[in-house]
């Protein structure tokens, strides 16, 4: 990114988070510590080896800079199919109880606005903040807390069973901007929750999101993030920490957008705790999506597994680096992480860096990858029975993304998934 666009980012960057801290609260010290990382550090290059295979030169745009109006109208699709009875809406960033439904709301569950929670937030609960989003030089973590405005606080305490849809809808038809979401969830005493987030978006939209987490001990949050087509530029980062059988379930799916950035972090840190990361995409055009995950096993007796797959056709690019970390005292570690992409056009690339790092002796790991083309034996098979070329291909990518998509219960959200990513299958350049 040149100077001059960089000093426009600085130079809306110190305004708003100005005005921001103008009211009175106790993140005015992390807001001017965000403004100084990101001024310092800005973004990083393709030198940068965390970001090598992802270019943000598009982000020297003059909208990107300027925070998005809180008013807003909801990008029109269909709606998802979801067994929820719980609807959270925030619009431009900005948590909107009015379009909210909350009546089904266990006593259990709490929800608010991060606008509210930081200005009753106590010094435990800013501390317990710290700690699940602790400051960093990332550029979208520093925006993050340069502009600390508004999100969603979800808490969850006792035996309790709840079914959220999160709806996070980004309107730049009027003018283009960026929006910095921050979220905490937080699980205690075996809740259980199951989280659908849905991300719309239409115009030249930057949709910035990070949340915290933490799954108490035997405690389980399940978690469905779906992109929906027309998103723009796209961040999503989470940090997560898991206690003594806990279970943690992640999957990201989605077509559509020209730049997804998605980085998850999970620290598997009481025995007999679980992970599952699945991610599922299609990509066409020059789009780009990135998929950055890591796994700490801190301790022994915890299991993990990682899936994600990947169709790319036109000049789009797919990257994955995923961390699995087994610490010393991890004794008896099950880990398995795997990657894998169909190139359904000659000019389209993946880079993917599976990585594994070790200190104990009595463990299980494993991880692979691959990139290839649709298979020709089996498209001809196919064709040869009287199926046709498009319908051949849909169902070959169908089977391929059938591991990713095949543990979500509800079997309406996973045809209306699939579709869409059917529905954004770029003609082939490999086959004829």
């Amino acid at each position: 990114m040149n100077n001059e666009a960089l000093q426009h980012w600085n130079n809306s960057l110190t305004g708003q988070s100005e005005g921001l801290s103008s009211t009175e609260d106790l993140f005015s010290t992390r807001r001017k510590a965000g403004v100084d990382s990101f001024q310092k550090n800005g973004f990083p290059g393709r030198r940068h080896e965390e970001w090598r295979y992802t270019s943000l030169k598009s982000l020297s745009e003059e909208g990107y800079p300027a925070c998005l109006p809180h008013e807003g109208n909801l990008p029109e699709v269909d709606e998802l199919i979801t067994s929820s009875d719980i609807r959270i809406v925030l619009i431009n960033g900005v948590f909107r109880k009015d379009l909210s439904d909350l009546t089904a709301l266990p006593d259990e569950v709490r929800v608010e606005g991060f606008s509210d929670f930081r200005q009753r937030a106590n010094t435990q609960e800013i501390e317990n903040f710290d700690r699940m989003l602790p400051l960093s030089d990332h550029p979208f973590q520093s925006l993050g807390d340069a502009l600390l405005d508004d999100g969603l606080v979800v808490t969850a305490i006792g035996n309790t069973d709840a079914r959220i849809h999160i709806l996070h809808a980004y309107d730049g038809t009027d003018t283009s901007g960026s929006a910095h979401i921050t979220g905490m969830i937080h699980l205690e005493g075996g809740a259980r929750l199951e989280i659908l987030e849905e991300f719309r978006s239409q115009g030249q939209v930057m949709g910035n999101t990070r949340w915290g987490i933490h799954v108490g001990d035997e405690c389980t949050l399940s978690r469905q993030r779906i992109l929906r087509p027309g998103c723009d530029v796209v961040f999503h980062g989470s940090r997560v920490e898991v206690g003594k059988a806990g279970l943690f379930q992640d999957l990201i799916a989605g077509s559509g957008s020209r730049l997804v950035r998605n980085e998850i972090h999970v620290s598997l840190n009481g025995a007999g705790g679980h992970t599952d990361l699945f991610g599922g995409y299609v990509s066409d055009g020059d789009e780009v999506v990135d998929h950055h995950t890591t796994i700490e096993h801190a301790v022994a007796d915890c299991t993990s597994r990682e899936i994600y797959r990947g169709v790319l056709g036109g000049k789009s690019r797919g990257a994955f680096t995923g961390m699995i970390h087994v610490h010393q005292d991890a004794q008896r570690t099950d880990a398995k992480q795997s990657n894998d992409a169909i190139l359904l056009s000659r000019n389209s690339e993946m880079n993917t860096r599976p990585r594994l790092e070790i200190y104990a002796d009595d463990v299980k790991c494993t991880h692979g990858a691959t990139v290839g083309e649709l298979d020709e034996g089996a498209l001809f098979y196919l064709r040869s029975r009287g199926v046709s070329l498009e319908e051949a291909r849909r169902m070959m990518v169908r089977a391929f993304t059938a591991e990713v998509f095949g543990e979500i219960e509800n079997e309406g959200l996973r045809e209306q998934i699939i579709e869409q990513l059917q529905a954004a299958m770029p003609a082939s350049e490999c086959v004829t």
